[in-house]
This record gives C-alpha cells, sequence and structure tokens, in this order.
C-alpha cells in the first residue's frame, strides 16, 4: 500500500470539510479530552501503561520525546504536560494542523513535523531520549523494520523505544457481533481490498526491534480497566451492548474480554 493513499486517507479524515468531528480543534469531544490531558496527563495512557513509562524514564521534566504517528496527538500532548520537550510528527498535515490549532488554545509548545514514520528525514541521529507510539500507529506501516532502524537512529545511546497497541491475538477476529468468530488467519497481515492497514503479529514486532539492534526490556499484555480516557475493548462502543450482560469486562458476560486488548513493549538503544 502506498504513502500517497494512506496520507490522502488521514489528510481527508481530519479535514473539516470531509473528516470526522473527533479530529477538529473545534470538537467539544477533542476539546474535552484535551482539557482532562491538561488537568491530569496520565488520563492520555491506559491505566496499565503509565507506570511502566515512569518505571522507565522516570521525571520527564527536560527530557526530549519524539512522538511518531502522532495522529490525535494525545500522548504528544501528555508528554509536554509532563515537562518534556515534544516533536511529534505525523504523515497528515491535515492532523497536524489541527493538533497544533489545539495545542496553541491551551499554550502549549510542542513541535510539529510533517515526516513518515518509517523515514524521520529531517531529525537529526542521538536526539531523543524516548520515542513513543500509540495505539493505531503500527498498522499504517509497511515496513516496520525500517522504522525501528530509525527509532534506533534518532535515540541518544541509553534512549528508550516504548510502545503499545492492540494485541495481535485480536487481529484474526470478527469484532462485529458478541460471537467470536475467525475472519481470517493470524498470519494473513498485509492490506486486502480497499484496506490501508496491516495486521502485524507479535513476531513482527519483536523481530523488527530486535533487528534494529534494541534490547528488549519489558513486554506487558493488558485489559482495558475502567477510567481509561481511550477503551481498547473489542465491542465496547456497540449500540447492541444490552445482549452481552450488565459488566463488559466479565468475560463470562462478554467473551472479548478473555482476550487481552493490548501489547505492550519497551526496548533500550545501547549505549
Amino acid at each position: 500500500m502506498t504513502n500517497d493513499a494512506i496520507k490522502n486517507y488521514w489528510n481527508k479524515t481530519a479535514s473539516a470539510e470531509t473528516g470526522w468531528a473527533y479530529y477538529h480543534p473545534n470538537s467539544p469531544e477533542r476539546f474535552e479530552d484535551a482539557a482532562l490531558i491538561a488537568q491530569n496527563p496520565e488520563r492520555a495512557f491506559p491505566a496499565a501503561v503509565y507506570p511502566l513509562i515512569k518505571k522507565y524514564m522516570g521525571n520527564l521534566n527536560g527530557k526530549k520525546v519524539c512522538v511518531p504517528s502522532s495522529g490525535d496527538n494525545k500522548a504528544a500532548f501528555a508528554f509536554h504536560m509532563m515537562g518534556a520537550n515534544v516533536t511529534s510528527c505525523d504523515i497528515s498535515a491535515n492532523q497536524l494542523k489541527n493538533a497544533k490549532a489545539l495545542a496553541d488554545k491551551f499554550n502549549w509548545e510542542i513541535k510539529f513535523l510533517c515526516l513518515d514514520s518509517m523515514k524521520l528525514d529531517g531529525i537529526s541521529d542521538g536526539e531523543f531520549d524516548l520515542v513513543y507510539t500509540s495505539n493505531g500507529a503500527h498498522v499504517w506501516i509497511s515496513n516496520m523494520t525500517g522504522m525501528y532502524k530509525n527509532f534506533y537512529r534518532i535515540l541518544k545511546p541509553g534512549g528508550f523505544n516504548i510502545f503499545f497497541e492492540t494485541h495481535p491475538v485480536i487481529r484474526p477476529f470478527d469484532c462485529s457481533g458478541k460471537d467470536i468468530k475467525i475472519k481470517k488467519p493470524y498470519d494473513d497481515v498485509e492490506p486486502r481490498g480497499n484496506d490501508l492497514t496491516y495486521d502485524w503479529r507479535t513476531q513482527d514486532f519483536i523481530n523488527a526491534i530486535a533487528s534494529a539492534g534494541f534490547v528488549i526490556k519489558e513486554m506487558q499484555e493488558f485489559f482495558s480497566a475502567e477510567g481509561d480516557l481511550d477503551d481498547y475493548l473489542p465491542q465496547e462502543k456497540d449500540p447492541k451492548h444490552e445482549n452481552f450482560g450488565t459488566d463488559m469486562k466479565d468475560w463470562k458476560q462478554n467473551p472479548w474480554a478473555a482476550l487481552p486488548q493490548c501489547l505492550f513493549l519497551c526496548s533500550q538503544k545501547k549505549f
């Protein structure tokens, strides 16, 4: 899948004329999310992820953080509120334009660069203490090995790469109903038809990170928790939930809750 198709998709998605309302800086929902992050930056991360970021990064004040494929920029906003010097990168100029407009409303000083996450050309070697990607970034990446080699390149010696993503074990399933049904094999990762996304496996993450030279420090598999700003449980926002039972996170009522929703992985550039 060409980067031009992905870029066009996200520029349209973030367009005021044809896009999703949430992505626009004047969206009440997006402004509310940003206000929550301003009051409590850790809300930008799943409850399971924030302590792990703190475990490896400690006090972020003055540290340099790059957020490639920054999307809605919740993580970029949060890192700024934690005192980091943040560079937000995305392939979509409209995404960045909207994020900057929202940041300007809060007087947040964040650098926004329109860059391909697989290249990050224009960013110097050894510049950052942390490279962080959030849920949904990897599915748009056709060359994960190339991306992680550039993550490695722009990190300082000893710097960390941290991400969380939708757990690959979810990908083979049809999420359109209560019953768990297989829609494709686990190793069928390539986009098909009009789809633009890649359903990477756990081994694809591990191999790309290892081949770039990183030392893997920790991997965690986790579930959505009450209070997460975003919920990563399949079917969580489906209007037919009254058929599932009262507690969506009880696997006996909702079988999706028996599966891990997210994958966390921390790796480090060698000193």
